[in-house]
C-alpha cells in the first residue's frame, strides 16, 4: 500500500513536471513568434545573397513607402505613436507625444527593433534622446517630413543596420552624421531636397549600399570623389541615376559631368605650365560636349601656354609678363579658343593676327592695359566686319599715339563698332610726337586736333600735295588754252599757231 502510494505520488510529480515544461514551451514559442514578426519587416528590407567564393550578407532596400496615407491613421491627429507588434515595429505619426507610454511597461523599457517616423512636421529633427531609448533598433524609416536638417550626429548604435530617409525636405546632411552607427549596412537618401554633400559620408566598415537618386543635386559642387575614390563611389548603388538640376548642368547625368571634370583636372596637372592654373568646366551641352575655361592669371607667364586641354574656349591670363600672342595665330591647341583675356600684360603688337582665322572668329578679346602704340586699323576693321561672332573688344589703357592717318581711322572704327569696343569712350592717345602729356580721348578728337596740332605744319607742304597742285594747274592751263583756240577758230577762222607749224 505504501509502495503504491509512493508510485502514485511519483506519477503525479512527473505529470506536474511535464505540464510545467509544456507551458514554458508555449511561452517560448509565443515569444519567438512575436520576435519573428518583428524580424519579418526587417527581412523585407534585406535579402541574403551568396557569392561563389564566400557568403556575404547583402541588404536590398524595399522601394515601397511605409508611410503612404499616414494622415488617415487615428494617431496622426494628436501626433502619437503606435506599437504594431510587441517586440517589432513602432510607428509614429507626425510626432512622438506618447512614445514613452507605449515603449515602457511597469517602469521597464520595452524593446523595439524597427521604428518608422511618418510626417515629421518640424523644420529640424532633433530627437536624439528618443533614439537613445532604442539601443536594439535595427531599422529606422523617416518619410514625408518637413525638416530640412539634422541638428545632431546619430548616437552610438550597435544594431542599427538600415536607415531610410525619403520624401522629406532634408537639404543638408553632414558627412559625420552616421559615423557612429557601427553596424549600418544600408542608407537610403532618395527623394529628398539634398543639393550637395560636404564630401563622402563617413560610414561603417561593413557598409554596403547607399542610395541618393531623386535629389536636386548641384553638380557645380565637388562630387569628383565618386570617381577619384572608387571604394567610396562603388557604395552608391544608384550612382548612374544621379541627375544634375543646377542651371549649368541641368538634366545631365552626374557621373558624365564628373568624368569630364576629372579628365580636365588630369589634363592640366599633366602639363607643368598649367599645373598652377585653374581649369574649370564652364558648361556642358548635349550637342557640343564640355566647354572648358583655363585661368592662369598672376602667375608670371612670359608667353601664352603652348598647350590647352581640348574644348578649351576661354583663356584668362591677366596680370602677367606676356608680350607675344603668336600662339593665337598658329598653335592648334587654340583652335577652339574664342575668349582671350590678356589685360595688364606687355603686348605691343597685334598685327601678327592680321588675316588669321582666330581674329575672324573670336568672341571676346581683352587687350586692356597693354603696351599698344599703333596697329593696323584696317585689318581690325575688316576682321570685325567679317566676324559675326565678335561680342567684346577692349582697347583702353594702352599708350596709343595718334598720327593724322592712324588717329582718324581709329576714331572712325571706334564709332563704327561702338557696340563691340565696349570701352571705346575710354580709349585715349597722345597726338603730338614727343609730348606724352598731350593725351585725349580718341572719340573727342577731330581732324584739326590730330593733323594740324604742330604749328610748323602750316608752312610745311607735303611733296604729294605739291605734286597734286602742279597737276591741277597744268590741267587748268590746258583746258584754258583749248577754250581760247576754239574761240578764235570759231569767230576769226584762225587756227592755233602750232597747227600751222605742223608738217
Amino acid at each position: 500500500m505504501n509502495n503504491r502510494s509512493v508510485f502514485i505520488n511519483g506519477n503525479s510529480f512527473v505529470s506536474s513536471f511535464c505540464l510545467l515544461l509544456a507551458i514554458f514551451g508555449r511561452l517560448v514559442a509565443a515569444s519567438n513568434s512575436e520576435l519573428d514578426a518583428g524580424e519579418e519587416s526587417l527581412t523585407s528590407l534585406t535579402n541574403t545573397s551568396t557569392s561563389t567564393s564566400t557568403t556575404i550578407s547583402t541588404f536590398t532596400w524595399t522601394v515601397g513607402h511605409s508611410c503612404v496615407n499616414w494622415t488617415t491613421a487615428p494617431e496622426a491627429m494628436d501626433g502619437n505613436c503606435a506599437r504594431m507588434t510587441k517586440l517589432g515595429l513602432v510607428r509614429c505619426y507626425g510626432g512622438m507625444n506618447n512614445l514613452e507610454m507605449i515603449t515602457s511597461k511597469n517602469g521597464k523599457l520595452m524593446l523595439a527593433h524597427q521604428m518608422e517616423l511618418c510626417g515629421w512636421s518640424q523644420e529640424v529633427l532633433n530627437q536624439l534622446e528618443e533614439l537613445q531609448r532604442f539601443p536594439q533598433l535595427r531599422s529606422l524609416t523617416i518619410e514625408y517630413g518637413g525638416f530640412t536638417e539634422f541638428t545632431f550626429v546619430f548616437p552610438e548604435m550597435f544594431h542599427l543596420q538600415a536607415i531610410n530617409i525619403s520624401w522629406t525636405n532634408l537639404s543638408y546632411i553632414s558627412s559625420r552624421t552616421f559615423k557612429r552607427i557601427y553596424a549600418l549596412k544600408i542608407l537610403d537618401l532618395r527623394w529628398n531636397q539634398l543639393i550637395q554633400l560636404d564630401g563622402p559620408l563617413i560610414l561603417s566598415r561593413s557598409f554596403q549600399q547607399l542610395y541618393m537618386a531623386g535629389n536636386p543635386w548641384n553638380c557645380t559642387r565637388n562630387f569628383k570623389w565618386l570617381l577619384l575614390q572608387p571604394e567610396k563611389g562603388r557604395l552608391v548603388v544608384d550612382r548612374e541615376n544621379l541627375m544634375c538640376t543646377d542651371r549649368k548642368y541641368k538634366e545631365l547625368q552626374m557621373l558624365l559631368v564628373m568624368h569630364y571634370k576629372v579628365k580636365l583636372r588630369r589634363d592640366c596637372q599633366s602639363h607643368a605650365e598649367l599645373s598652377n592654373c585653374t581649369c574649370l568646366m564652364h558648361f556642358f551641352t548635349k550637342y557640343y560636349g564640355p566647354v572648358y575655361t583655363v585661368n592662369c592669371s598672376h602667375l608670371q607667364f612670359h608667353s601664352l601656354p603652348s598647350y590647352l586641354p581640348e574644348n578649351t574656349t576661354t583663356l584668362t591670363i591677366n596680370n602677367n609678363l606676356i608680350s607675344d600672342i603668336n600662339p593665337l595665330r598658329d598653335n592648334p591647341h587654340y583652335r577652339s579658343v574664342t575668349d582671350v583675356h590678356v589685360n595688364d600684360n606687355r603686348i605691343a603688337n597685334i598685327d601678327v593676327l592680321e588675316d588669321t582665322d582666330w581674329l575672324q572668329n573670336f568672341r571676346f578679346f581683352n587687350l586692356h592695359g597693354n603696351r599698344l602704340r599703333k596697329f593696323h586699323v584696317y585689318a581690325l576693321d575688316n576682321a570685325l566686319n567679317d566676324n559675326h561672332n565678335a561680342n567684346i573688344l577692349m582697347l583702353s589703357q594702352n599708350p596709343l599715339h595718334c598720327t593724322c592717318k592712324f588717329g582718324m581711322r581709329l576714331r572712325e572704327m571706334l564709332t563704327k563698332y561702338k557696340d563691340v569696343v565696349r570701352d571705346g569712350r575710354n580709349v585715349t592717345c597722345t597726338y603730338m610726337k614727343g609730348d606724352e602729356l598731350r593725351l585725349a580721348k580718341v572719340l573727342s578728337l577731330n581732324r584739326e586736333d590730330i593733323c594740324n596740332i604742330d604749328g610748323e605744319s602750316d608752312v610745311i607742304i607735303h611733296p604729294i600735295d605739291l605734286l597734286n597742285c602742279i597737276f591741277a594747274s597744268l590741267i587748268i592751263l590746258i583746258l584754258g588754252k583749248l577754250a581760247y583756240d576754239y574761240y578764235y577758230y570759231r569767230y576769226h577762222g584762225r587756227v592755233p599757231w602750232i597747227v600751222m607749224k605742223m608738217p
